[in-house]
Order: C-alpha cells, then sequence, then structure tokens
C-alpha cells in the first residue's frame, strides 16, 4: 500500500535564501535491477550534489582543478625564470559551483560516473512538479537520464574523480514507506523520503540491460540540505529483512540510521507496521547510542568492514550489525563549501548483509520483537580529506 503524500513538498525543495550561495543539496536514490542475460544482480545508484548555486551559476566551478595563482604577466616571467618560485607554485582557492550527476554501481568491479554541470542547468518543470538538468529528469515519481564519461574526458579532468563508461535508467518508482525529517533546524535537513521504495524500470550499463522490477528493487530515496554536509558520515539502510525468528520475508519493514548529527544518529524503523522513529526533539524522544565502523580481520572472504549500532529508548532497544566487502565497494568524494580542494571521502557499499533485533522494554526485561538477516544493506562511512593547496 503507498505510503501518504504528506511530505511531498519535499520533492520540490531547492536552496533558498543564503543556502544559494552557500549550501549544499544532496539527492540519493538507490535500487537493485537484475541482468536480463545473465540472472545477475546489481545496486545502482543516481545522486544529484548541487553546491553554491549562485556562486557561479552559468559556469562550473570545481575546487579539486588546479588552478595557479598567477596572471598572464606573471606566467611570462615564471617561463623566464624571474618570478620567485613561491609564487609561481600557489594555487587560487575556488569556490565549488556546479549541479553534480554521480550515477554508478556496487559490487565486484564496481563503478561511479560523474558530470558536472552549472548550476543553473537545474531547473524545475512545474507542469509535471520535475526537476531537469540536461537530459535528465528528477520526477515525483520517475528518474529518467543517461551519463556518459569517456577516457579522453578523464584524460582532459582529472578531477572528475571517476571511472569511464556509460550509464541509461529510465524508471518510475513509488514511495510505500515514507518518513518525517528526521534531522531539522533552521537551514538544515535530512529526510528519507522513500524509507521503503517500489522501483521499475530499465537500466542500461555499458551496454548490458537490467532490469528493475517493484518486488526486489530493494528501493530507498533520501534527500539532505544545509549550510554544511556531515563530516563525519555515517549511514545504514535496508528495505530488504527475513525473519530469522519466522523464516519469512518481511515486505513491511526497513530502517535507515544516518549521522552524525550533532555528535549522534537519528533513526527510523518500520517493522511490519510499527513505527519507531528517533530525531533527538522532545523529551518523549530522548534516547542514547553508540556506534562505529571498524575493519574485520582478512579471512576466506577477503577484507570486510563492521558497522555496528545500538540504541536505547525508553521504549525500545535496537542493535544492528552490518558487514560489506570492501572489494564491493567505492570510495565516493564530496566538495565541501568553503572549496579550499577538501573533500568528504566516504567509503560506499551496496551489498551489506547482517541482522538487526529489536526489543521492547518490559519493566527491567526485554522482549524480542524481531530478529532479522538484512540484505542489501547500503553501507557508508566516512570523514573529511583535507588537501594542502
Amino acid at each position: 500500500m503507498a505510503a501518504s503524500k504528506k511530505y511531498n513538498r519535499f520533492d520540490n525543495y531547492l536552496l533558498k535564501g543564503k543556502l544559494r550561495r552557500k549550501g549544499f543539496e544532496w539527492w540519493r536514490y538507490i535500487f537493485t535491477g537484475i541482468n536480463r542475460a545473465t540472472g545477475e544482480q546489481k545496486t545502482f545508484f543516481v545522486e544529484l550534489y548541487y553546491i553554491n548555486p549562485l556562486i557561479s551559476p552559468k559556469k562550473a566551478i570545481i575546487a579539486q582543478k588546479s588552478q595557479l595563482k598567477i596572471s598572464d604577466s606573471d606566467l611570462q616571467y615564471a617561463l623566464a625564470g624571474t618570478l620567485a618560485a613561491s609564487k609561481s607554485n600557489e594555487e587560487e582557492n575556488f569556490i565549488p559551483s556546479y549541479a553534480l550527476l554521480k550515477t554508478g554501481f556496487y559490487g565486484e568491479n564496481g563503478r561511479q560516473f560523474n558530470c558536472f554541470y552549472p548550476a543553473e542547468k537545474l531547473s524545475y518543470i512545474k507542469a509535471d512538479q520535475s526537476f531537469k538538468l540536461e537530459n535528465c529528469i528528477f520526477g515525483k515519481d520517475l528518474i529518467s537520464g543517461n551519463i556518459e564519461v569517456t577516457e579522453e574526458n578523464l584524460s582532459e579532468k582529472p578531477e572528475l574523480l571517476c571511472s569511464i563508461g556509460t550509464m541509461k535508467w529510465n524508471l518510475h518508482f513509488e514511495k510505500t514507506i515514507e518518513s518525517a525529517p528526521l534531522y531539522k533546524n533552521k537551514n538544515d535537513l535530512w529526510i528519507p523520503l522513500g524509507a521503503k521504495t517500489v522501483f521499475a524500470g530499465i537500466v542500461e550499463l555499458n551496454g548490458t540491460e537490467y532490469t528493475v522490477v517493484p518486488r526486489s528493487s530493494a528501493g530507498y530515496i533520501s534527500k539532505s540540505w544545509g549550510e554544511k554536509p556531515i563530516e563525519n558520515y555515517f549511514h545504514l539502510s535496508s528495505t530488504n529483512f527475513t525473519s530469522s525468528i519466522s523464516g519469512k520475508n518481511l515486505g513491511k519493514s526497513c530502517f535507515c540510521i544516518e549521522g552524525e548529527f550533532e555528535k549522534k544518529l537519528n533513526a527510523f524503523v518500520e517493522l511490519e507496521g510499527r513505527k519507531i522513529s528517533l530525531d533527538g526533539k522532545g523529551i518523549f524522544n530522548k534516547y542514547s547510542e553508540i556506534h562505529s565502523c571498524s575493519q574485520m580481520p582478512v579471512d576466506a572472504d577477503g577484507e570486510k568492514l563492521h558497522w555496528s549500532v545500538s540504541v536505547h529508548w525508553k521504549k525500545y532497544v535496537i542493535d544492528v550489525d552490518v558487514y560489506c566487502r570492501t572489494s564491493q565497494m567505492l570510495i565516493k568524494n564530496y566538495e565541501l563549501l568553503e572549496g579550499g580542494r577538501n573533500l568528504i571521502e566516504i567509503c560506499s557499499g551496496g551489498t551489506g548483509f547482517g541482522e538487526i533485533k529489536i526489543f521492547k522494554k518490559i519493566r527491567k526485561n526485554l522482549e524480542l520483537l524481531e530478529h532479522a538477516t538484512i540484505f542489501d544493506v547500503i553501507c557508508d562511512f566516512g570523514s573529511v580529506d583535507s588537501a594542502e593547496c
């Protein structure tokens, strides 16, 4: 059954006020497709990272691109050897401004493809309530588009920080479980709009076609925006639950956990109709949590990362353990608003697996409500990488 439409206003959000000069917006669409020829499953992502649009609306400025801080005349002196070496080696600090389309897939030999557009290329089409970025559409119930990165592109622009390849997608979706904003203050917000979303359509990856079908699409949609991206980033989410108690697939269940917001994780869990929403706001929503992400000893399956979360609320205890093979993960980069060639580097995977346990507190005892195995877990862990200019 489809979720309500009370959060649809967030579908139409664009940066406003001072955030248009110093602000970001990040949209994530994640789904699973099946190779039509081989039956192989892949988890795909389509993202939009919109940053400081009023700084340079007509030209995409990537702060990672080396820019010497000397004039043409200075360059002539430098070539003649009469300019101080310290000055000739200086780089100018550029402020990033663009709309970044980031797509790709997780798993063995995972890839990501990046394309940067001038910020003004992202436009809102009021008639059908959708956004358009060149040939890409982000609608209230569909996404479509294509991206291509050639060897020549990367040779000319190594700052693209991605792989060579092509990807096309044409997908409709329905958000079957929504969440309210899980973090919100005056200028910052994170909302898993489609904590559980079913996708249907076609993805073409480097000429190979993948079918995305609702029952196995394992979809997730979120949006965040504000004055500053999360610099110590931690994320887990999944819509693929199998009960370890009954052995049944829990088709009306999902969870998502993200932070750190004010040094804390916020969370949403739906367990077959039972909702737990933890945003830390109000006296009835206070909770404690501990979390970590660590590297596991290498075993027969290779190197893995381990995410661990334990949340204690007055009514519930939620324990989550997730593992993901590092060989199936990507390093994604997102520029900070102030430039300086500083990046948030996120180790990101879409093939995580593990378990979730949900207990209800009854006086001094814990009653196990569900113990489920979780698959197709989106698992991210990242921090700021500061580069010297």
